[in-house]
């Protein structure tokens, strides 16, 4: 009976937690959706969580006619970095997971090269990608800040693949390899499949940090029909003065797409980090 209580205390307490974690999470969430409807004089002068009194649209059709054409560059610009950085950046580690096997200190140190690069401040790097770009007549394109978001996600998404790859059996490898099959077959048929739990956890990343990338589309584009949401949303805050309520109704906008991609593969996620948990069984 002591046992029966302590473990629903446990589970009473574990509750308790992750209930107030959801309530922490969604308060800013509810305080910009709600402070989106209200009038600006309303958003100003009154608490941020309380209930709008006169409910109004206006702040939300403002805002859209302005964040429309960023929402569509952002979305042409992510999907691209979003998926070649997590394909590219899975053949990556796999490559330097098969040369580990034959050529450890070659691959530990190749790779302990390219992982740094994942820590490199973007900000350091500005000159040179500027000029790059500039010669290269991708200055305020698409393809210019779809290049530059490659460039730091690639071996962001090489470095967590590389965690998750030794949660593919290795004898499974090694019994495709008896049959002869090339290094793109293992990787496409055996480790591919096998690793789609880290490579959707590894691209939902991937995605929500491009998205939210301020400084690369504030440096690599140059005119107004260029901007993506981040850069787009700073302008709804003056040097002058703020008009809060169209602030809170950017925010909203902004956080609506990563949300729902957060909310419709987040089980992905959480798979991905179970997979994680027992990566070193493929060993």
């Amino acid at each position: 009976m002591a046992s029966y209580r302590t473990r629903l205390l446990k589970y009473a307490l574990l509750q308790l937690a992750g209930g107030l974690v959801v309530i922490f999470w969604l308060m800013p969430l509810y305080a910009m959706l709600i402070d989106g409807f209200k009038t600006n004089f309303e958003a100003t002068v009154t608490s941020v969580f309380q209930p709008p009194m006169h409910f109004t649209l206006s702040a939300y059709m403002t805002v859209w006619d302005s964040m429309k054409k960023p929402l569509i560059n952002s979305v042409i610009v992510v999907i691209p970095v979003t998926v070649l950085s997590g394909i590219l950046g899975e053949m990556g580690a796999y490559f330097f997971y098969s040369l580990g096997e034959r050529h450890p200190i070659v691959s530990n140190t190749g790779f302990s090269i390219i992982s740094l690069a994942t820590f490199i401040p973007v900000e350091s790097t500005l000159l040179p990608l500027l000029l790059l770009e500039a010669h290269s007549s991708m200055l305020n394109t698409y393809w210019g800040v779809i290049f530059a978001n490659l460039l730091f996600y690639i071996p962001t998404a090489a470095l967590l693949m590389s965690i998750f790859l030794p949660s593919v059996p290795r004898y499974l490898i090694e019994a495709a390899r008896i049959d002869d099959a090339s290094q793109w077959t293992i990787f496409w048929k055996v480790v591919f499949p096998l690793a789609l739990p880290g490579f959707l956890s590894t691209v939902i990343f991937v995605f929500i940090m491009s998205w939210n990338n301020f400084f690369l589309p504030l440096v690599l584009t140059t005119t107004p029909s260029m901007r993506m949401v981040p850069v787009e949303e700073r302008f709804f805050t003056g040097g002058y003065g703020t008009i809060y309520n169209e602030t809170y109704a950017a925010a909203v906008l902004a956080s609506i797409v990563p949300l729902a991609v957060f909310i419709a593969l987040g089980r992905y996620f959480i798979r991905g980090l179970a997979a994680l948990g027992g990566g070193a069984k493929g060993v």
